[in-house]
């Protein structure tokens, strides 16, 4: 549903509720996209997410340094290395705390953003390529989970990025042979990665919020297009970079279908069959259905085993798919 017009009536002013200054197509194209907007869902997340860096502290460490300086955490069911902290009562603004991030001990990464490589599933003495590393969040978390054991390379084709992209994995203490290209374009190594994450640039309105007018200004229709028609090239070719049997994830911080149910669609008819869209196992509160039509246009029922994750005052809005090359040697 569209919200509607709300007036707040004081000392003979109207004023216009804040919901309204998001763009009008856009608010149309939601209330068919989302079946039940929260009421938080533009609103500044509540909480921040914080990923334990097991490269330089155990969990079980991490845990315990919290504790003694009385943080208040929560657990996240679905990743042990991940905690929640309420921004205005977790005392992350102090000096113990920040120390710990500091030093990379603890990386403020959003609880949607951990989850496309928990899906991705990287593993010690494999191949793993990020094609789109900056700024260098899911990069550090991959090099995390094999243990800086293996090859991780990742890919950043926006030279200014680059720059926060090394901090990260510096800070972090995370390996990988980094290198700028546009992700279209790369050609080395083609079949050999065993794992692969597209974490696609996007329209990006998973991240837009009411009182931050700069992260909606630049959205428009024609911006989804173009989006689109560069997200299919980098899925097209991240599936040639992958080896037979290996993993591929897609992921976007957008709603537009155009950028999520439509690119897999196509990718999936273009490879003809090669790919197979394999089921992803989240939390059924923190998800909504994936759409088998937009605009009049139909797409392959199995689009339904991708996620669209449902934005709420822990997470922003996410959209994750996972091929598996179904060609072995």
């Amino acid at each position: 549903m569209t919200i509607p017009w709300i007036v707040f009536v004081k000392r003979g002013h109207f004023k216009v509720s804040p919901f309204d200054r998001l763009p009008p197509d856009f608010e149309l194209r939601l209330k068919d996209i989302l079946p039940q907007r929260p009421a938080s869902i533009f609103e500044p997340r509540q909480y921040q997410c914080f990923r334990i860096n097991t490269l330089k502290i155990s969990m079980e460490e991490a845990h315990t340094l919290l504790l003694n300086q009385k943080v208040d955490f929560q657990k996240v069911d679905f990743c042990p290395y991940a905690i929640i902290v309420d921004k205005e009562r977790g005392h992350i603004n102090v000096s113990p705390f920040l120390d710990l991030v500091n030093d990379g001990l603890l990386y403020a990464q959003g609880l949607e953003s951990i989850l496309p490589v928990i899906v991705l599933d990287p593993q010690p003495h494999q191949r793993v390529l990020d094609l789109c590393a900056a700024p260098g969040s899911k990069t550090s978390q991959i090099a995390m989970l094999m243990n800086n054991q293996g090859v991780l390379k990742a890919n950043e084709p926006i030279r200014q990025r680059l720059y926060r992209l090394k901090s990260v994995l510096h800070l972090t203490g995370a390996k990988a042979q980094i290198s700028s290209i546009d992700g279209r374009r790369l050609r080395d190594h083609e079949g050999t990665f065993d794992r692969v994450l597209v974490d696609a640039p996007c329209s990006c309105e998973g991240r837009f919020i009411i009182n931050t007018p700069k992260s909606y200004a630049y959205w428009s229709v024609r911006k989804i297009k173009e989006m689109s028609h560069k997200q299919k090239g980098l899925l097209l070719n991240a599936s040639r970079l992958l080896a037979p049997g290996g993993i591929l994830v897609y992921a976007t911080c957008t709603f537009a279908p155009e950028e999520n149910e439509e690119v897999v669609d196509w990718f999936l008819r273009k490879t003809d069959g090669r790919f197979k869209l394999s089921p992803i196992q989240i939390d059924g509160s923190m998800t909504y259905p994936c759409l088998t039509q937009w605009q009049g246009r139909s797409y392959d029922p199995c689009i339904r085993d991708a996620a669209r994750l449902l934005p709420d005052e822990r997470m922003e809005g996410f959209f994750i798919a996972k091929f598996t090359n179904s060609h072995y040697k």
